[in-house]
């Protein structure tokens, strides 16, 4: 009988191990499937948020001069949704090329490895925080504050289009010449200045 108690007794922490090896390989699954989501960007500048079943993942601004954009990931655990518009301050702007897809069950990221939404005409100071808002089609807005970087050290790769002039700014060489305002040689001779010839 103390020989059978004490098999008992050592069995029970090998139970333990291999009970606990299940929960060891779903944590670091849970690890492995965050880190999805992080995107290239150092997760410790950006904020998170969830918008119902999609998850803002590091939501960071990029600014340089007075032109900024946001930086995130979305992990969407419910149907597909777009991304609409998304909003600095206030300053707003679509995704380039359109709504941006977030798949069911998917990702998808705003960056310029992806896709980028740049907004002109932000006044933003490097080092404080903004107010950021994402419509969706479906899902509610939602809005965060996050950190403004600037657009250097390991934000250097992240660049803007030169804003396009307004229509008209165009600088000009010089005024032309309208018609009528050509200078004249001289005095052409008239009818008159003939009859005055013929009385002489």
């Amino acid at each position: 009988m103390k020989s059978a108690a004490r098999i008992r007794r050592s069995l029970r922490p090998r139970h333990l191990v291999l009970a606990s090896a299940p929960a060891l390989v779903l944590t670091l699954a849970g690890c492995e499937m965050h880190e999805q989501t992080q995107g290239w960007y150092p997760r410790y500048d950006g904020v998170t948020a969830d918008a119902d079943t999609i998850g803002l993942r590091n939501v960071v601004v990029v600014a340089s001069g007075d032109q900024a954009t946001v930086l995130t990931a979305f992990a969407n655990e419910g149907s597909a949704d777009e991304l609409l518009e998304v909003t600095v301050g206030d300053v707003s702007a679509e995704p380039e090329g359109g709504p941006l897809t977030i798949p069911a069950n998917g990702y998808a990221a705003l960056g310029p490895d992806s896709v980028q939404v740049e907004l002109n005409g932000v006044d933003l100071v490097p080092g404080e925080m903004t107010e950021v808002q994402f419509r969706f089609a479906d899902a509610p807005r939602t809005t965060v504050d996050a950190l403004v970087k600037e657009a250097e050290g390991r934000y250097a790769h992240v660049t803007f289009t030169e804003p396009e002039p307004p229509s008209g700014s165009e600088p000009t060489s010089g005024s032309e010449p309208t018609s009528g305002s050509e200078p004249t040689s001289g005095s052409e001779p008239t009818d008159d200045d003939d009859a005055d010839d013929d009385d002489a």
